[in-house]
């Protein structure tokens, strides 16, 4: 079983890409709806994880799928591996505030062609983390939320990963608040000393004797991926996974 522990960033999206994607907006109800939501959301800027998209196209935001970021770890999973989310938030232009968003298990790997062919897959083609499309043979790009990835064949083509909802466990409610990082503080960020806190930095961190934390860089994509099974005792992950959101009342 692979296990990785992935943060993506809900940033302060720059003037430009705001514009230009408010004007896509304009004939897109859905889009609008994200932007209204996204300030006060724990959503990535591009919905991937597609979060906000399975929560409005399929209802429950278990059925979140991901497929632009990290082509690393997407080429590394297998159906049953587990992804845990953590979600930083850009508050202001130096303060990042981490949350547990929970946990997802692979349910299927679909090459990006195949999204397109197989009707079984047709809900997602509405996703905004398609990132491309089929053109008669050929894949082509189609994004909505800008800026556009200048490397989207590249990042195509790693697998779109759809998680089980029946072994996931998202919260983008009320996820629970565990660190936070200012850009004048050292790295890694400062956790906090809540109870449920420190269960979460214990499972993920301290029972496999990893030094580091979220935070890896002061500036840029500062958050690298980490690898739950190379570090270690992970044959109970996924069930210690279950009983830490039930406790923290994110298991659905």
């Amino acid at each position: 079983m692979n296990a990785y522990l992935c943060t993506y960033r809900r940033i302060r999206p720059s003037p430009r890409a705001l514009r230009q994607t408010r004007a896509a907006a304009k004939q897109d109800p859905l889009l609008r709806a994200f932007l209204e939501d996204y300030d006060a959301s724990y959503y990535d800027w591009g919905d991937d994880p597609s979060f906000f998209a399975a929560q409005h196209l399929l209802g429950d935001v278990r059925n979140a799928t991901w497929g632009v970021c990290r082509r690393d770890v997407r080429n590394a999973l297998r159906e049953r591996d587990l992804v845990v989310f953590f979600c930083g938030c850009e508050d202001d232009g130096h303060v990042w505030r981490y949350y547990f968003v929970g946990f997802g298990t692979v349910r299927a790997l679909v090459e990006r062609a195949v999204l397109w062919t197989d009707r079984a897959y047709a809900p997602y083609r509405k996703f905004y983390n398609a990132l491309a499309r089929l053109d008669g043979n050929r894949l082509v790009q189609s994004e909505t939320i800008h800026p556009y990835h200048k490397d989207w064949e590249r990042r195509a083509e790693a697998p779109y990963v759809l998680f089980d909802a029946a072994q996931s466990a998202f919260n983008l409610t009320t996820p629970h608040h565990v660190a936070t990082w200012d850009s004048g503080a050292t790295i890694p960020e400062t956790w906090a000393a809540d109870p449920r806190s420190k269960d979460i930095e214990q499972l993920l961190f301290v029972e496999r004797g990893i030094d580091r934390r979220l935070r890896t860089a002061a500036s840029g994509y500062g958050h690298a991926k980490l690898n739950l099974v190379r570090a270690g005792r992970a044959t109970r992950l996924g069930r210690s996974l279950s009983e830490l959101t039930r406790a923290l009342g994110q298991l659905m």
